[in-house]
């Protein structure tokens, strides 16, 4: 019999066993997380009537930043989920928090759009 084979076989199982299921899988990063396609149409009508006033029908910005296009206050955002948080605890400037969290997801939503079609 050999030894020798069996011994090194033997490490090799307990080595594969050894990093099953031991660790939880990874949770997605924030970046990853994609934004709602389904809420477009409800983020835009928010938008339309929420946002405006600061940021300009269009996005381009009035007192508020321009919203979408390259140089734009969303494409300094990392990832999506960081684009809804903000808006949930920042926007409206003028009543700060106001936004449920899914008006905030939706105009995520809309936004993120604006600027990743």
């Amino acid at each position: 019999m050999n030894y020798r084979a069996l011994f090194v076989g033997f490490g090799v199982t307990m080595l594969l066993f050894t990093g099953c299921g031991t660790e939880n899988p990874p949770t997605p990063t924030p970046k990853s997380l994609p934004y709602e396609s389904t809420l477009l149409g409800r983020g835009h009508q928010i938008f339309s009537n929420t946002c405006t006033p600061c940021h300009g029908q269009n996005g381009q910005g009035i007192s508020g930043p321009a919203l979408w296009g390259p140089n734009s206050a969303v494409a300094g955002f990392p990832g999506f989920s960081q684009l809804e948080q903000f808006i949930q605890q920042n926007m409206p400037a003028s009543n700060p928090g106001s936004l449920t969290p899914a008006q905030a997801q939706a105009v995520a939503s809309f936004l993120w759009h604006q600027n990743h079609r």
